[in-house]
């Protein structure tokens, strides 16, 4: 429920998770519009009525209007749906996270609605310190540790390599952080 920024960035947060999306907004900014071009998205321009919750299994409600929040997140209760109240962490049964992906990896950083800025922040500073690219690191380092697997069957040996391999990850792409694999999983 909302067409502005806040419900934006909700939007663009399901749209890689393959989701179905119904939006219902009295007016949806123009920025918000342009993002659901070309995509499923069902829009209703209309205040909001608790038959908007039909066939829906999760509630987002990103309103300018918390009374509005708050009705939308308790009739959405009356039918065992999980809601997202944006910056009303207490009517929340769901979060999202601030999402870092890259190739076939994805790093998530919440704080359960306390502080989402936090969480923006924090992945912000990891996507400056990761490697760009579509994950083709990622793909070295598994291709890495499957051929350590095959060829060491020794259990030390092998943690004992695949911490070395973490060490030199760690030192080419954290030069100045204090960080160290203390454990390795096989």
């Amino acid at each position: 429920m909302g067409g502005g920024a806040v419900a934006l960035a909700k939007l663009q947060a399901l749209r890689g998770s393959g989701a179905w999306v119904r939006v219902v907004s009295l007016r949806f900014n123009r920025a918000f519009l342009e993002e659901t071009k070309g995509h499923a998205i069902e829009l209703r321009e209309r205040a909001f009525t608790a038959g908007d919750l039909d066939d829906i299994h999760l509630v987002i409600s990103a309103t300018n209007d918390a009374r509005a929040n708050a009705l939308i997140a308790h009739e959405a209760r009356l039918r065992g749906l999980w809601v997202n109240a944006v910056d009303d962490p207490d009517r929340c049964d769901a979060f999202f996270a601030s999402t870092l992906r890259r190739g076939p990896y994805t790093l998530a950083i919440g704080t359960e609605g306390r502080f989402p800025g936090l969480s923006r922040s924090l992945r912000l500073s990891l996507e400056s310190l990761l490697p760009q690219g579509d994950g083709e690191l990622l793909l070295q380092l598994a291709a890495f540790r499957n051929r350590i697997r095959r060829q060491l069957p020794d259990p030390r040996a092998r943690s004992a390599a695949l911490h070395q391999l973490l060490h030199t990850f760690e030192a080419t792409y954290f030069p100045s952080a204090e960080v160290g694999a203390p454990h390795v999983q096989n």
